[in-house]
């Protein structure tokens, strides 16, 4: 990310008036973020630049967040980084405008740039919250299987012995041990008789 200019406290911007700054507007991210349970306050910077029929928006981010393992359930610190670009394409919700002609538009500044970049929609009439958008950029970091480590104990237990196994089992087994005694064989055992 480049240096740029000034900066100012992380708050939403109107897209409007984002689009009268030819160079666009950076905020500071140094503050924990709503809904983001971390230990240390995100730190980093955002840039959001309006481009005619997009917004540009690129940051990089850290934290440390604290989760569960899934094998051991114990408690661990995971650090978090982002470092994103990202192009929002600016459209009136429910517009039935074609992208193809607002691209061509020569009133929109636009440059060529393939439509599948656009990852995202934002009402032109609202505003870019940057706080949210690194939300949702470190939310995106988070593992989808949270491990401790590669020294990572695991369970309590790993035998299927039902007197050192999981309580919850318990029913389960009584069950089993039923359903042979009642011989589990025939079928028909299973079926109450009047």
């Amino acid at each position: 990310m480049s240096d740029i200019r000034g900066t100012t406290p992380l708050e939403p911007m109107s897209i409007q008036d984002l689009k009268a700054l030819a160079e666009g507007r950076q905020w500071d991210l140094d503050q924990h973020l709503e809904g983001l349970n971390s230990l240390t306050p995100v730190r980093g910077k955002v840039q959001a630049t309006h481009r005619g029929n997009r917004l540009e928006v690129e940051g990089v981010g850290d934290t440390i967040v604290t989760l569960c393992c899934d094998r051991c359930l114990q408690h661990f610190n995971h650090p978090l980084h982002f470092q994103s670009r990202e192009l929002l394409w600016l459209d009136r919700a429910g517009s039935q405008q074609e992208p193809e002609t607002v691209l061509s538009d020569p009133g929109n500044l636009v440059v060529d740039l393939d439509q599948d970049l656009l990852e995202d929609t934002l009402d032109p009439r609202g505003s870019f919250d940057p706080g949210q958008w690194a939300f949702e950029q470190l939310s995106l970091q988070l593992p989808l299987v949270n491990r401790c480590g590669t020294d990572c104990p695991g369970p309590s237990t790993w035998g299927s012995d039902s007197s050192d196994g999981d309580p919850r089992w318990a029913a389960l087994a009584a069950l089993t041990r039923t359903g042979d005694s009642m011989g589990a064989e025939d079928p028909s055992s299973f079926h109450r008789q009047p």
